[in-house]
C-alpha cells in the first residue's frame, strides 16, 4: 500500500449518503491515517463517530463543503495532531483487538467450566 499511496496528498472518502450506506464502517479510515494521509470524508456515520474529532479528518456534507475540506487538508500542517493520530491507531491495531477478543473468549470459557 506505501506504493500506492506515495502520490495522495489527501484521501477521499465520498459516499454517498443513501439506505446503502447508512450503517457502513469504512476500513479505509485507519489505513489512509497509517500512511500519514489527512482525510476527507462525507459523514459516514463510524467515520464522525469514530474519527471526527481527530484534526486530519474532516467531514463534509456537500460538494462545495468537500472542496473546502481539501483545500485545508492540502494547506494545514497537522504535524502536532499525528502523534495523537498514531497512539490511537495502535489501539486499534488487529494486534490489540485479536487480544481483546482472545481475553473475552477465554474469560467465556473460564465462566462455562465453573458452570459445570
Amino acid at each position: 500500500m506505501p506504493a500506492y499511496f506515495a502520490n495522495w496528498q489527501v484521501a477521499l472518502l465520498p459516499f454517498a449518503i443513501n439506505e446503502a450506506t447508512r450503517y457502513i464502517s469504512p476500513t479505509k479510515t485507519p489505513e489512509y491515517l497509517a500512511a500519514g494521509l489527512p482525510v476527507v470524508s462525507t459523514p459516514i456515520r463510524d467515520v464522525v463517530r469514530s474519527y471526527g474529532g481527530w484534526g486530519p479528518v474532516m467531514i463534509a456534507d456537500s460538494a462545495p463543503a468537500f472542496e473546502k475540506a481539501i483545500e485545508r487538508a492540502l494547506k494545514n500542517d497537522q504535524s502536532s495532531e499525528w502523534t495523537a493520530v498514531e497512539g490511537r491507531l495502535r489501539e486499534q491495531s488487529w494486534d490489540n483487538t485479536w487480544q481483546q477478543m482472545q481475553r473475552l473468549i477465554i474469560a467465556q470459557l473460564r465462566e462455562v467450566n465453573q458452570e459445570q
